[in-house]
């Protein structure tokens, strides 16, 4: 009864031990990161984001007979307009509602890319890169046109955090995420030697129990 005790008591610290060394990893669930679109500009230009988050293009500009619209390049081939890139079609500052239901269904007001497996049918790593943009914005009384580009960065969610990222902080993140990096390790190696210290006394104790 006591070796059954005694070797039950050292496979819960072995278990212990080895979720230290290997924890359980939970996938990034996704949100939406809006993206302004408006008379300035598009805000932010440079957009860091994760898998599995929405980019979202929403249009504030109010100015009359001007739209917005926003070329996706899917492929990175510089082709923004492609049979594989997106586009948002027209944007428009508000859309016309009669008891809740849109008089133009193709009237809107923003634009959503899920960049997530399934909406764009990859791999995950495959969704991670750089993906460019642009607003194309188009002035109905003066047929004037203009272009803003962008870019939206999507990342794993390997140590890092949606949202806007401070490009002037990289060197600071960077040495930041060393000394993360030195202290998991630090930590691994005393995980790796309890579970082996673990099973080396229990080997000793369960011996030791049949030579008596």
């Amino acid at each position: 009864m006591k070796a059954k005790q005694t070797i039950l008591s050292i496979t819960v610290v072995i278990f212990i031990c080895f979720q230290l060394i290997f924890p359980t990893a939970t996938a990034h669930t996704g949100g939406v990161f809006t993206i302004i679109v408006s008379e300035n500009g598009v805000v932010p230009g440079n957009v860091q984001m994760l898998v599995n988050d929405t980019a979202r293009w929403i249009n504030v500009d109010d100015r009359d007979n001007v739209t917005h619209r926003i070329f996706v390049d899917a492929n990175s081939d510089g082709i923004y307009n492609g049979t594989e890139d997106w586009d948002s079609g027209n944007l428009t500052h508000q859309c016309e509602h009669v008891n809740g239901t849109k008089v133009d269904e193709n009237c809107n007001a923003y634009f959503d890319i899920p960049f997530n497996e399934t909406y764009l049918n990859m791999s995950y790593f495959n969704v991670t890169g750089t993906y460019a943009f642009f607003d194309l914005v188009y002035n109905e009384t003066s047929e004037s046109t203009e272009i803003v580009y962008g870019n939206v960065t999507v990342n794993s969610d390997s140590h890092l955090t949606a949202g806007f990222q401070d490009t002037n902080s990289n060197n600071k993140e960077t040495i930041d995420d060393e000394e993360k990096n030195e202290d998991s390790d630090f930590l691994l190696i005393i995980a790796a030697a309890s579970a082996i210290g673990a099973m080396i006394l229990g080997g000793m104790i369960l011996f030791g129990n049949k030579e008596e």
